[in-house]
């Protein structure tokens, strides 16, 4: 909506007041002006503000990039964002998540987006989740080996491996797990050393071990 005299004629009484409050009209003054009470000149001017402001969040709205938008929602409706996308939406969700990735300096919005890449499974993001399991951030580098998992893709098994001596137990856990899958010989002989060092490792992750070790034994 245009608010200003040029579009008096389309607007209402209390966008009226508000445009001659904008040009420092005193409240008693405009009451003068427009034969109001100054009861009813203060109502408008609060109809008139909350409006506006109302207008201009839904502009900031219409404005934020679907990435944004999607930063702000919860899990579960981020899974029902993406489930909801058609073909082409998809795509072009795809392409902006892939940019928002390489430029993202905050690292919570960041393992948001990451997040996303393992839901949606697609191995082109795997260009961008390599670099990452090196990130300086430990959880960073978690939720990438978490999407590395659900990937699923053999190229990554070399970061996987690499992910097993990693700092944080749980980035452990995930590669054991992501390594029952598409590891090979090198990657049993390497679960087998790390599962004789159980002095120094969490139980949660020796089971992830002995049951990734089980797996590849009866696979390979």
């Amino acid at each position: 909506m245009n608010i200003s005299w040029d579009n008096i004629d389309k607007l209402e009484d209390h966008y009226i007041t508000y445009l001659l409050y904008k040009e420092s009209r005193t409240v008693s003054q405009i009451s003068k002006i427009r034969n109001l009470s100054i009861s009813q000149v203060n109502d408008q001017l609060i109809k008139a503000k909350l409006e506006i402001k109302s207008m201009l969040k839904d502009k900031v709205e219409l404005s934020k990039d679907v990435i944004d938008k999607f930063l702000v929602l919860n899990k579960n409706d981020r899974l029902k964002f993406m489930d909801n996308l058609n073909e082409e939406r998809i795509l072009d969700f795809k392409r902006k998540l892939y940019k928002r990735i390489i430029t993202e300096k905050n690292a919570e919005d960041l393992m948001i987006l990451i997040w996303a890449t393992g839901e949606l499974k697609d191995e082109r993001f795997l260009t961008l989740l390599h670099p990452l399991t090196s990130h300086r951030h430990s959880d960073v580098r978690r939720i990438t080996y978490s999407a590395l998992r659900k990937i699923e893709s053999q190229s990554s098994r070399e970061y996987l491996q690499r992910g097993l001596y990693d700092s944080n137990p749980q980035t452990r856990q995930y590669c054991a797990k992501a390594l029952a899958k598409i590891g090979n010989k090198n990657s049993l002989k390497m679960l087998k050393q790390l599962r004789n060092k159980k002095n120094f490792e969490k139980e949660y992750v020796l089971r992830a071990y002995e049951e990734a070790i089980s797996t590849l034994e009866e696979d390979i």
